[in-house]
Parts: C-alpha cells; sequence; structure tokens
C-alpha cells in the first residue's frame, strides 16, 4: 500500500458532496466540516495515516501499519 503524504483538501471534499449528493453550498460546507473533522480524529488517534480520493473519485482511507496489521491478523 503506498502512503499518503497529502489528504484530500476540505474543498474537495465539499464538491464532492456536492456533486454525489447535490447538496445546497450550505449543506456541502457542513457536512464536509464534520467529515473531515472525523477524519482528523482518525488520524490524531492512530487509526489512519490519511485519506485521499481513488481513481473511482471515491474517498479512501489508508490504515495506519498498526491498524492494517491487526486487521490482517483477524483475516488469517
Amino acid at each position: 500500500m503506498t502512503h499518503i503524504s497529502q489528504s484530500a483538501s476540505l474543498l474537495s471534499i465539499k464538491k464532492y458532496l456536492k456533486m454525489t449528493h447535490g447538496l445546497t453550498d450550505m449543506e456541502a460546507t457542513q457536512q464536509a466540516d464534520e467529515v473531515y473533522s472525523n477524519l482528523t480524529e482518525m488520524r490524531n488517534k492512530g487509526f489512519i495515516e490519511g485519506w485521499y480520493f481513488d481513481d473511482h473519485g471515491h474517498l479512501e482511507l489508508e490504515p495506519t501499519s498498526s491498524v492494517l496489521n491487526q486487521i490482517q491478523s483477524v483475516i488469517k
């Protein structure tokens, strides 16, 4: 898995929400703020290294190596 050096910006998350859910500017701003806050909290707690939009426009999370190891140990 590649490492994320930059995360999707608040503005790009807002634009994504507007486009995919047909939200007003105000609704998209409020929801993007909440999403961004939750992603930042997950990163601060050590669950994810970052987030990004993939080639298909989906918001993806990159787990930290410790979380990834835990997931892999459960799958085995």
